[in-house]
């Protein structure tokens, strides 16, 4: 298991201040590359907050949660939780933290979910927990250690809690006509996205290579991820997620949000 924390200095205001606006910057960046990436996510929250409805003080665990993005959104339409944003990459979880320093409802994790002992982290073996979240991040994993992610997720939920994925799931080889526009979409996406002004990937990382609080975790990074910082696994489709939510356990399983092939699935323990 992975259970190293970064060893950036307490957060000033100042460094929280601009953990926000890298966050910010990350946001704009990936709702380039992502049409409808805040409805999205507030599709997940409002599913959370409907779960949790009748819990005094919700918990929740954003898988791959990067600087933490998609579990802001799920705590601020759920009073009273609290989420753990669990990641393997020493830079977005830099960010996470220093924005953490200023909401005690955030936890940083950092963990690597191919590692088989990654639930034992300290927060994350406090389980159980009533949602576990994810967005545009597990497709990151070979499709082996997705399979393993999700039973272990499952194991981590309690009864009736609930696991909400986003993420661009790819249509089966039979759908290459709706395979084929959605490609078009995300390609018009992104051109309008960075014609307005949106950092692309390599011009977000050099914005955060510009910070020095951040230069220690961005040593790390290229240690930590190795060959798989360049290198995509395969592509998994909606069906493949499906079937190995419902082998890992999960009572009801289906699609709660879709726009082409950006999908929003679920499971309920």
């Amino acid at each position: 298991m992975t259970d190293t924390t970064t060893t950036t200095p307490t957060a000033t205001p100042d460094d929280t201040a601009r953990a926000r606006d890298l966050a910010n910057r990350w946001d704009t960046q990936q709702t380039a590359y992502i049409r409808h990436r805040a409805e999205r996510f507030a599709t997940i929250a409002r599913v959370v907050a409907a779960v949790c409805a009748d819990t005094s003080a919700p918990r929740v665990l954003d898988l791959a949660g990067g600087t933490g993005s998609l579990a802001e959104a799920v705590l601020a339409a759920v009073p009273g939780a609290t989420a753990v944003v669990a990641d393997k990459d020493p830079a977005l979880l830099a960010i996470a933290a220093d924005l953490a320093a200023a909401d005690p409802r955030l936890v940083i994790a950092e963990v690597d979910l191919a590692d088989p002992h990654w639930a034992e982290h300290p927060a994350i073996a406090d389980a159980p927990f009533d949602a576990v979240v994810s967005s545009t991040a597990l497709h990151w994993l070979q499709p082996g250690t997705l399979v393993d992610v999700l039973r272990r997720t499952a194991d981590l939920l309690r009864p009736g809690g609930v696991l909400l994925n986003g993420d661009h799931l790819s249509y089966q080889r039979d759908e290459s006509t709706m395979a084929a526009i959605a490609a078009d979409d995300d390609a018009a996406t992104q051109r309008e996205g960075f014609a307005s002004g949106a950092d692309t990937w390599d011009a977000w990382w050099a914005a955060v290579a510009e910070t020095p609080r951040y230069a220690e975790a961005l040593a790390r990074r290229d240690t930590v991820w190795g060959a798989e910082l360049h290198e995509a696994p395969p592509k998994v489709t909606l069906g493949f997620h499906v079937e190995s939510l419902r082998s890992a356990g999960f009572a009801e399983v289906g699609t709660v949000w879709q726009y082409l092939d950006d999908r929003v699935v679920y499971g309920v323990r």
